[in-house]
C-alpha cells in the first residue's frame, strides 16, 4: 500500500509539505535535512508556492547546469513549482533559509516527463556542481542507458543516497529499484563511473511500490537539456 501525500496516476510524488511529524531524528545523520551549506545537488529546497494543503513544497537540488546564456542553473522535478507569481526557491539550511533562485522553466507531461529549472544568476550561496563529491563526467542518453545497463543511484536530501537496478526505460524516463521518500523529488539519479566520477542519468520525481519493494521514477535529462539548450556545469 502506498504511503501517500500527493498522487497521479496510482504515482507517489515524492514532494513534502512542512510536517511537525517529520523530524531529523527520522532522517539518517549523514543526510539530515538542511545539513548542506552551499547549493548542489541533493541540498534541501523550499519553493514559495504552496501545495494544496497550504504549506511550501519541499524538494531536493538536481543537476547544476549552464544556461545557453551561460547563467548557472539547477534542474529540480516541474511540480515542485508551477506558481508563475511564487517562483522564489530558497535552500534550507541549519543557519536558516536562503534564496538561491527562481524557477524558469518547467514541464510536467504525464508518461513523458516531469522536470523543471531554477535559474541562479545572482545568488550569493556558493555553487557546487559535484554530486556527493564526485564530478559529473558525462549524461546519459536513453541509448547509452539501453546498451550499458548500469546500476543508477539517487541522491535525496530526505534519504540520501541509495541505488538499484533498472526496470525499465524509455526516450524520456527510466525507473529503477531504490529507497525515497517524500521530500526526495528532484533528486540527481546518476550512475558511477570506472574512473570516479558520475554520468548524469535522471531527476527523481516519484515512486510506486510492488510486492518486491520500491521503484523510483525519474526524468532523463539528457533530451532536456538538448531541448532547453543547457550544458553541465563543470
Amino acid at each position: 500500500m502506498l504511503n501517500r501525500l500527493r498522487t497521479a496516476g496510482g504515482i507517489t510524488i515524492c514532494v513534502a509539505a512542512v510536517l511537525a511529524a517529520l523530524t531529523v531524528a527520522q532522517v539518517p545523520a549523514a543526510h539530515a535535512w538542511g545539513e548542506y551549506p552551499v547549493a548542489s545537488p541533493g541540498a534541501y529546497l523550499v519553493s514559495t508556492s504552496l501545495a494544496g494543503n497550504g504549506q511550501p513544497y519541499q524538494c531536493t537540488a538536481g543537476f547544476t547546469v549552464r544556461t545557453a546564456g551561460g547563467a548557472p542553473g539547477m534542474l529540480t522535478a516541474g511540480h515542485c513549482d508551477r506558481d508563475p507569481v511564487n517562483d522564489t526557491v530558497l535552500q534550507r539550511t541549519p543557519s536558516g533559509d536562503r534564496v538561491i533562485g527562481h524557477y524558469v522553466r518547467w514541464e510536467v507531461i504525464p508518461g513523458v516527463r516531469d522536470i523543471g529549472l531554477v535559474d541562479l544568476a545572482g545568488s550569493s550561496v556558493p555553487l557546487v556542481s559535484q554530486v556527493d563529491a564526485m564530478r559529473v563526467s558525462r549524461v546519459m542518453s536513453a541509448e547509452d542507458i539501453r546498451r550499458e545497463q548500469p546500476q543508477l543511484c539517487k541522491s535525496g536530501a530526505r534519504t540520501g543516497v541509495s541505488c538499484g537496478p533498472i526496470t525499465s526505460v524509455t526516450d524520456t524516463q527510466i525507473s529503477f529499484r531504490a529507497w525515497d521518500d517524500l521530500g526526495d523529488s528532484g533528486a540527481p539519479v546518476y550512475a558511477r563511473q570506472a574512473d570516479g566520477t558520475v554520468a548524469a542519468v535522471g531527476i527523481l520525481f516519484a515512486h510506486t511500490d510492488d510486492v518486491f519493494g520500491r521503484i523510483i521514477h525519474a526524468s532523463l535529462v539528457a533530451p532536456v537539456m538538448t531541448q532547453w539548450g543547457l550544458a553541465n556545469w563543470d
